[in-house]
């Protein structure tokens, strides 16, 4: 009995935590998002917790005559569900509310980094089963409100504009001036690192190096990596965990 009663929380445990994975995943990590930090430590603590711990303490607690075996049932599966919504809600906050464009690059931006929470365009606003929303971060045109800007970033120590969701845009407006900012595919992969891994790219997604476009992505825990759009669709493809600043140290 205590096998089975054990058994059938880590059954239960199991189909809650794949679902909600599943949906982290597809939803808020999309892209391979997961690569660059947030995603794994996270999940993980979810399957040791709901998965491990959980069913291994009800199989341990578990005695057919012990006296409170209910309410200590119920004490656990409650300290159970409380760290399933713990871990669920810390994913929440670690996963990019936003992929930012922003001078020559692309940056994540978690739900916990923006100041303030929403931007002032109504199509750009997020929710909790948003995916990531692609904008770039323009400056005030007005010379007056950039020095502003300018002041409260350097001397006041205020967030800059690709956390300040009030200077969002959105992507595709300025598509064509994102795509002719990409980086120079000969420079890029010069390093023997970096081809092997174009070369494993090219292999599984096919075509040539002249069909993608090539962009430095900065992750959630500072992860630098190579982002990989279709030239002619303007539609990312996959991430190459590559130095993209190979040009910049040459």
């Amino acid at each position: 009995m205590r096998i089975k009663i054990a058994l059938r929380n880590l059954y239960i445990s199991q189909a809650i935590i794949f679902v909600f994975l599943i949906f982290a995943y597809l939803v808020w990590f999309p892209f391979s998002f997961s690569k660059l930090g947030g995603f794994n430590k996270t999940a993980l603590m979810l399957i040791f917790v709901d998965l491990v711990l959980g069913p291994l303490l009800v199989f341990i607690i578990y005695k057919k005559d012990k006296k409170y075996l209910t309410f200590d049932i119920n004490v656990l599966l409650s300290i159970q569900l409380l760290a399933f919504v713990f871990g669920a809600y810390s994913l929440y906050l670690k996963h990019p509310a936003y992929v930012v464009f922003v001078g020559d690059r692309f940056t994540l931006k978690n739900v916990s980094h923006l100041y303030p929470q929403q931007p002032w365009i109504e199509q750009l606003k997020t929710s909790f089963f948003s995916s990531p929303k692609f904008v770039i971060a323009k400056a005030p045109g007005n010379t007056k409100e950039r020095n502003a800007l300018l002041f409260e970033v350097m001397l006041n120590g205020a967030p800059d504009i690709d956390e300040r969701p009030e200077y969002y845009e959105p992507f595709k407006k300025h598509l064509d001036s994102v795509m002719n900012k990409s980086l120079n595919s000969e420079q890029l992969f010069s390093t023997s690192s970096n081809k092997n891994k174009l070369d494993e790219f090219i292999k599984q997604h096919g075509g040539i190096v002249d069909d993608y476009s090539f962009f430095p992505l900065i992750g959630n825990n500072k992860k630098e990596m190579i982002w990989v759009f279709d030239r002619a669709t303007a539609k990312p493809v996959d991430i190459i965990d590559s130095d993209p600043w190979v040009l910049a140290k040459k």
